[in-house]
């Protein structure tokens, strides 16, 4: 560190001195140039005067403006010298509480000095190998403050005066800014890289689909990657080309994380036995809907391994809630808002097993009011609880329920909604339970016979998982995001969603015995379905769907 330069001192657009004021004169105006000349002179004093007082000095070619000042007694501290290096044109400002720091790229950004100290992720205070802290936040003193503040626009040292006892003189504390002003402490958070949901149509899923080789699934890193990053996004993934093994569907979900153990075993068959205890157990129709929502912990992601499926019908089917829930919360505002708030019952209620829980149907996050779950059974639904804690039997408010639940079904149930096919032998699909809705047809069990093995894996687990994929395989986990590409669709999926939430607004108005049903577009296949037509909805033009233009469809 030197005395800087008068050059390097003059490339300074925010120094100590402002610059000399420009002007374009003629003859006749010279008191105005001595003017200037005398500004100039004025300026280079100044800063000959910073240079020669060590308050402007030279680093690595740029000018660092050096402050010291005394910082008054507090709680019974004494006084103490604060010094401020900061490289210019940035700007640091250092009050009671916090710090205030400022760059041309980054702007202004105000940091409490506590939670700077917290924020400290040294060797010192988290420990390298078991990744543990060493401090509690407890033990941060209540008037923390720093000894030396180094900010060059880009990174923030910090040096502090009266630290945690036992640490010493020589703690720092680094930062980048981008860390300070978007930390993303949470990274399974759907604001994080790693969690934002791509919501998909019928026709999307047809175009992305993602099929995984059971060999490039559990021996390439890369490809198990890829294969995250999708499911992360999409929610549904497939595996193919499995070993004819009923055990094969463990393996497949231990490479994501352990199996998740419950009252059905830690895997378990999806065969047509007698007096089933459980309809998954027939061959009848079984309708959309997610498991053990009657579980405090529902798990997070199941798999279904198709070990037989010679009979006729017994395709799955897979809808996508957060679309649905999506296109209610822009379209039907009031009705969204009633199914985040009201809860629904589920139980599971036998002689050996009994489970009871209740959940909104769209489940949203604490901190951020955004979408985390979705929890929708009717095949293990209960009687209505009691509504927000009201007394009562559950059936206040009964029409604002039912005209909510009808448009979500309306929705996730519409033709651009479903993906159908019929899972072949060697072939398991994995899907997350928390988000994707699944459904069989009803199959014929004297021509054929159908055998799914299946597992669950806590959703704490593939979290994880995708966090390290992520950080381990990044240039696989980015070449994976099945939105690239996808920009020339925007139009055409907001047009759909726009549709959708057209159609269940026409179905409920036609229930409602309204007239001019007509307003609201062509009824497409809500009018097949009401009034025995056959006929193939136009799309709808204009949409005020906030999907349009949104990478996280």
């Amino acid at each position: 560190m030197r005395p800087a330069s008068l050059a390097a001192a003059r490339r300074v657009s925010r120094g100590l001195a402002g610059p000399a004021r420009r002007s374009f004169v003629t003859s006749v105006r010279r008191s105005q140039v001595e003017e200037d000349a005398m500004a100039r002179l004025t300026s280079n004093a100044v800063l000959f005067n910073a240079i020669k007082s060590g308050r402007l000095i030279e680093q690595d070619g740029k000018a660092v403006s050096v402050m010291r000042f005394k910082r008054p007694a507090s709680n019974g501290q004494p006084d103490s010298i604060v010094q401020m290096e900061v490289t210019k044109p940035a700007e640091a400002y250092l009050h009671t509480e916090n710090l205030v720091l400022w760059s041309a790229e980054h702007g202004r950004t105000t940091l409490p000095l506590y939670y700077l100290r917290d924020l400290c992720k040294c060797p010192k205070c988290v420990d390298p190998h078991s990744k543990q802290r060493s401090f509690r936040t407890s033990d941060i003193p209540k008037d923390v403050h720093p000894r030396v503040v180094r900010w060059d626009g880009t990174h923030l040292e910090v040096e502090w005066a009266n630290d945690i006892s036992g640490y010493g003189r020589d703690h720092t504390s680094r930062w980048n800014i981008k860390y300070l002003r978007k930390p993303i402490l949470d990274p399974h958070e759907q604001t994080s890289p790693n969690m934002k949901p791509l919501r998909w149509t019928s026709n999307l899923m047809n175009r992305l689909q993602h099929w995984v080789s059971y060999e490039d699934y559990m021996k390439d890193d890369a490809k198990f990657a890829a294969a995250m990053r999708n499911l992360s996004r999409l929610g549904l993934i497939f595996v193919k080309d499995i070993p004819d093994s009923r055990e094969i569907v463990a393996k497949i979900a231990t490479r994501m994380g352990p199996l998740r153990n419950t009252f059905y075993g830690e895997t378990w068959d999806v065969k047509t036995v007698p007096e089933a205890k459980n309809v998954a157990y027939t061959n009848q129709f079984l309708g959309f809907h997610m498991d053990l929502m009657y579980m405090n912990e529902p798990p997070g992601y199941q798999l279904l391994h198709c070990l037989e499926n010679s009979c006729d019908g017994g395709e799955s089917l897979f809808a996508d809630t957060f679309r649905a829930a999506n296109i209610m919360k822009n379209e039907f505002p009031t009705e969204y808002k009633a199914l985040s708030r009201r809860h629904l019952g589920y139980e599971y209620n036998h002689d050996e097993h009994k489970y009871h829980n209740t959940r909104p149907v769209f489940q949203l996050d604490p901190k951020t009011k955004e979408l985390r779950y979705v929890n929708y059974s009717p095949p293990f639904q209960s009687a209505l609880p009691e509504h927000e804690g009201k007394k009562g039997s559950g059936s206040q408010s009964y029409p604002d329920l039912k005209r909510a639940l009808s448009h979500l079904i309306k929705i996730m149930e519409g033709q651009h909604s479903v993906f159908q096919l019929k899972l072949n032998p060697g072939e398991c699909v994995i899907f997350n339970n928390r988000r994707i809705v699944h459904a069989r047809n009803k199959f014929n069990t004297s021509s054929g016979s159908r055998w799914l093995a299946g597992a669950y894996v806590d959703e704490d687990a593939l979290l994880s998982r995708y966090a390290v994929c992520g950080e381990k395989e990044h240039t696989s986990w980015k070449a994976a995001d099945p939105f690239v590409g996808l920009e020339g669709l925007r139009r055409d999926i907001a047009e759909t969603s726009a549709h959708e939430a057209k159609l269940a607004l026409a179905e409920a108005r036609l229930r409602g015995g309204e007239k001019g049903v007509e307003e609201a577009g062509p009824l497409g296949e809500v009018g097949s379905a009401l009034q025995g037509q056959d006929t193939e909805p136009e799309p709808i033009k204009q949409s005020k769907v906030s999907e349009l233009g949104n990478p996280n469809l």
